[in-house]
């Protein structure tokens, strides 16, 4: 794994059915894409949760609407890979995730009560969940012993989407007013929707023989099932943190409407770095030391989330978290795509994304509960918990040795 450069023509070479301008036409359309998809998703992210309790909602509530956008990943994930590999298209479902972030996100802008605003973030789920077949499409575009490289690169882009809906929601916010990041999710879905249109898409060679022994000896890895239960916790955590309680905690200690948008989006913005300097840092240490250590430094920086009683140690400590969180993301789905069978790469990449998506389900209800019960500085807590768990089985998991290059 290298560097994040511009792609190379060798980079692109030898892509079925493509041209190298293609494939690097390609490369820049779905990158482009991918950061309106999650303008789209996350651009009212901070204020979902005040939303949610402005319609009334309790903290068990808020994080049920929280937990909504888990549900279609859980369910969907995996049925779209497979999907995409039966058909050996993935550009269908790509645009399909487009165009429900879009529905979803006018959905949320209108919902009158908290059932619909429940109903609407099933949809934003449901539009996640195509995930999957944008980062098989993406890394499509690359040779086969670049797959590292590609799926480096677009989670790169994924953290840069994350942060700039975030840092948008909160400007967009303070000019005119949380209802209006709801509004601008849905014209960023459309643009996003324009672009994957526009995609090409790579010729596939036939699948072998697909059935339910298929998917059942993609599902039965060992390596994949270990490295799914990591991305559960990794998931539980922010979906726990920073994308549900973190914007309660800082509402807490007085941060205004504005600065709970930046917390995230300084958070997002650490992660995106960490998805930079994840190749750099599994070329020194290895893939098992990078996951285990990163997992350390997001549980010490979750659980001292409780000490910060100003807004400025909370940028820290979230600083800290986003960076181990993005170290972790590029990472895992790197070991995902560098062990896969490249046929069947997008139902191995959608039981990996299905799995983790019990975390993002888990981590809001749970957290909900534990705030609801024991505290606020419980769910932090229980978070930093969970991270210790996960880095102990990541210590106990072989992983790849090298990186590609």
């Amino acid at each position: 794994m290298t560097s994040h450069n511009r792609p190379t023509t060798s980079e692109s070479r030898a892509i079925p059915g493509l041209s190298d301008s293609e494939a690097r036409r390609g490369i820049i359309t779905v990158t482009a894409a991918t950061i309106f998809l999650y303008l789209s998703l996350y651009l009212y992210v901070p204020f979902l949760p005040l939303r949610a309790a402005e319609l009334g909602a309790s903290n068990t509530m808020i994080g049920l609407v929280i937990a909504g956008f888990a549900v279609g990943q859980v369910v969907l994930r995996l049925p779209i890979g497979i999907g995409a590999d039966l058909i050996r298209r993935r550009k269908p479902f790509a645009v399909g995730s487009l165009v429900l972030a879009t529905v979803g996100g006018l959905g949320l802008a209108l919902a009158p009560n908290t059932g619909t605003l429940f109903a609407s973030r099933l949809l934003t789920g449901a539009s996640v969940a195509g995930w999957v077949a944008i980062t098989v499409l993406f890394a499509s575009y690359y040779r086969p012993d670049d797959t590292a490289k590609a799926m480096s690169r677009i989670m790169t882009v994924w953290a840069a989407g994350l942060a700039l809906g975030t840092f948008a929601g909160g400007v967009v916010a303070d000019l005119f007013g949380s209802t209006a990041t709801f509004w601008g999710s849905v014209g960023a879905g459309a643009i996003g929707t324009a672009l994957i249109l526009s995609a090409p898409e790579p010729t596939l060679e036939r699948a072998e023989r697909y059935g339910f022994e298929t998917v059942r000896r993609v599902a039965a890895s060992g390596l994949l099932l270990r490295l799914s239960v990591i991305g559960i916790g990794v998931q539980f955590i922010a979906f726990a943190t920073y994308f549900a309680f973190v914007p309660v905690y800082a509402e807490s200690i007085g941060a205004p409407l504005s600065t709970i948008g930046y917390i995230t989006t300084f958070t997002l913005g650490a992660a995106m770095a960490g998805t930079v300097i994840a190749p750099m840092i599994i070329a020194r240490v290895g893939y098992r030391a990078a996951v285990a250590g990163s997992l350390v430094v997001v549980g010490a920086a979750t659980a001292a989330v409780t000490l910060a009683n100003t807004v400025f140690p909370l940028f820290i400590t979230q600083g800290i978290a986003g960076l181990g969180h993005g170290v972790l993301s590029a990472a895992l789905m790197a070991i995902v795509g560098l062990t896969a069978i490249p046929k069947l790469r997008a139902t191995a990449m959608g039981f990996y994304q299905s799995m983790y998506g019990v975390g993002v389900l888990t981590g809001p209800l749970v957290a909900g509960l534990v705030a609801d019960g024991p505290g606020l500085d419980g769910v932090f807590y229980v978070s930093a918990s969970i991270a210790g768990a996960v880095a102990l089985l990541a210590v106990a998991t072989r992983m790849p040795e090298t990186t590609a290059t």
